[in-house]
């Protein structure tokens, strides 16, 4: 890169119903420098369409399903950089320019360091989980602010169209080629769906679906296991 002329970043955001959370997300990523917005929308019956219309972004809808939905976005992405974000995320505005020197210095995909909108106990020991199994495993979640080099994100195949794991199918791909690297800059995600399905309770599902994707259970299997316990549509899942 030369100086002044950084790396364009397509943010990626896969909605579904969400206009609680887009615009807010939206304010904080809208006047970053050398950025494009892709909202990936995959049938949305509220208000998120109307609200995206207020800023300059691209707006596309897909088939539901945050695989199907970010790949759909990634093949219009403009940018030299994929940074894909969940809509109920909030981003420290720094982490634009580390991700261009994190990959000017050769790391070509990564994450940002997760935190949650409620700093109690609980909350505080998963995200030190999720730092430190993307630190030592190169395993990263969607809710952790994945980037990627655009042509590694393809040459690898991009996300598998799976209704669940995909992140995780990803990040398999992506360190076999290369460690990922975990950027200083925070992700706050909310906390809210793991309080609304039981913290211990949400927690304990989130692993035992793990265990069983690495067992072999085929991940429409676990989508069924996993809306069936939660009682909520796919697209609600932490």
């Amino acid at each position: 890169m030369q100086p002044g002329k950084p790396e364009k970043i397509s943010v990626l955001i896969p909605t579904y119903n969400e206009e609680k959370n887009i615009g807010r997300l939206l304010e904080t990523l809208v006047h970053q420098p050398e950025t494009e917005i892709i909202i990936c929308d995959g049938g949305s019956r509220d208000r998120t369409e109307e609200i995206c219309a207020a800023y300059p972004v691209k707006f596309i809808r897909s088939p539901k399903g945050r695989g199907r939905q970010l790949n759909a976005g990634a093949k219009l992405a403009t940018g030299e950089i994929l940074f894909f974000l969940h809509a109920d995320s909030q981003v420290d505005p720094n982490v634009f320019d580390q991700i261009r020197q994190a990959v000017m210095d050769g790391h070509w995909w990564g994450c940002c360091t997760l935190h949650f909108d409620d700093r109690s106990l609980f909350f505080r020991a998963v995200a030190f989980g999720s730092r430190l199994r993307a630190r030592v495993f190169s395993l990263c979640f969607g809710d952790q602010g994945i980037f990627c080099h655009r042509r590694f994100f393809w040459e690898e195949g991009g996300f598998p169209a799976i209704p669940l794991m995909e992140d995780l199918a990803l990040s398999h791909k992506l360190r076999r080629k290369m460690r990922a690297r975990v950027l200083p800059a925070s992700i706050i995600t909310s906390a809210r769906r793991f309080k609304e399905g039981g913290c211990f309770r949400t927690l304990f599902l989130m692993q035992k679906l793990k265990l069983l994707y690495y067992l072999g259970v085929s991940p429409e299997r676990l989508a069924v296991m996993y809306q069936g316990r939660r009682k909520k549509p796919l697209w609600n899942r932490p």
